[in-house]
């Protein structure tokens, strides 16, 4: 733009002293012209930079650790100018591993649909934050830069975990939670397994054991049972060096489909490498698991941090069966009280 406001200050300086040195009608003619051509740009450009449309558009939205992802960046002009320029920084951030990338625009358009393309930084895990900060446009002189309606332009991508073949389940999770006792089951009903006691008022009359009510001449009642199920827990520390940190989600990940196939929910926590506040997500199918690892790619991990491990592990629903995940495969587990 200074080149060009250069170069106009030049022809200006000749067209004065054009019209200095010849007392002509031309010579007038030419410096009305010249005094004249930016407000007629200006004029020009005013109604395009208020149709303009310009966006951000990750292409694809989601894609798995490593594969090739563009941000479509694309402006759309109502009239056709004979050249529109588009400047801008465009910053790219992984919020997991706190990467963050500049790129300074200076785009030119010939009029109708501007589309350039910037290739996706996908070699870590994380959710990438892009942003197209004070995007402008120029003139078709280009003497004037006038900001574009509405700001900021922002879109989002995801890198998620790569996917992995999976494994058998570790033995502390072979019993996909099912050996925590018994436990009375909610609204009575049929089943083979119960147990006896006084009858308490609210009690169903259908549940009382009226044979052996008549032997004790006291009311018992016949209370189903139904199996107690621990609660399957896997924890992963969300701190540690990005490749040991991608390790950790490509295992949770899957692990917890893994799981998923086998119809078995289960809790997914971790500490904030900071203040060591536990997160926790309880996953029970594609939907969940989506929001959990979601939630993981959100918050930066830092080097070094305080591990979940460091304080007492619980979970809602029942006693825990836990698993620690960690960049190798399938690490030794077990349970924890």
């Amino acid at each position: 733009m200074a080149r060009r406001r250069v170069l106009y200050a030049l022809a200006l300086m000749g067209g004065a002293l054009f019209f200095l040195c010849f007392e002509a009608y031309v010579s007038l003619f030419v410096l009305a012209l010249l005094l004249g051509l930016p407000l007629l740009s200006l004029l020009l450009t005013l109604p395009v930079l208020r149709g303009a449309e310009l966006t951000l558009s990750p292409q694809p939205g989601r894609l798995p650790r490593g594969e090739e992802g563009v941000l479509v960046l694309t402006l759309r002009l109502p009239l056709e100018l004979p050249v529109v320029r588009l400047s801008g920084r465009l910053r790219v951030g992984n919020a997991l591993t706190g990467e963050r990338e500049l790129h300074r625009l200076r785009l030119r358009s010939p009029g109708g649909v501007l589309e350039e393309t910037f290739p996706l930084p996908t070699g870590h895990c994380g959710a990438l934050e892009c942003a197209l900060e004070r995007p402008r446009l120029t003139d078709w002189l280009g003497l004037f830069s006038l900001p574009l309606p509405g700001g900021t332009r922002t879109a989002r991508a995801w890198v998620l975990p790569a996917p992995m073949a999976p494994g058998p389940l570790p033995p502390v999770l072979a019993g996909l939670g099912m050996e925590g006792g018994w436990k009375p089951r909610p609204g009575g009903g049929p089943g083979e397994d119960y147990d006896l006691r006084e009858y308490r008022p609210g009690d169903l009359l259908r549940s009382v054991h009226w044979k052996l009510s008549s032997k004790r001449d006291e009311l018992v009642v016949r209370e189903t049972l139904e199996p107690r199920r621990s609660v399957l827990l896997l924890t992963a520390d969300h701190f540690g060096p990005a490749e040991e940190v991608d390790a950790v989600l490509d295992r949770l990940q899957t692990l917890s489909r893994l799981l998923l196939e086998k119809e078995a929910p289960h809790v997914v926590a971790w500490a904030h490498p900071a203040s060591g506040e536990v997160s926790t997500f309880r996953v029970d199918g594609a939907g969940s698991l989506r929001a959990c690892l979601e939630a993981f790619l959100l918050q930066q991990a830092p080097r070094e941090g305080r591990s979940i491990l460091d304080g007492p592990l619980s979970a809602p629903g029942g006693p825990p069966r836990h698993f620690h995940i960690t960049p190798n495969l399938w690490p030794q587990g077990g349970d924890r009280p």
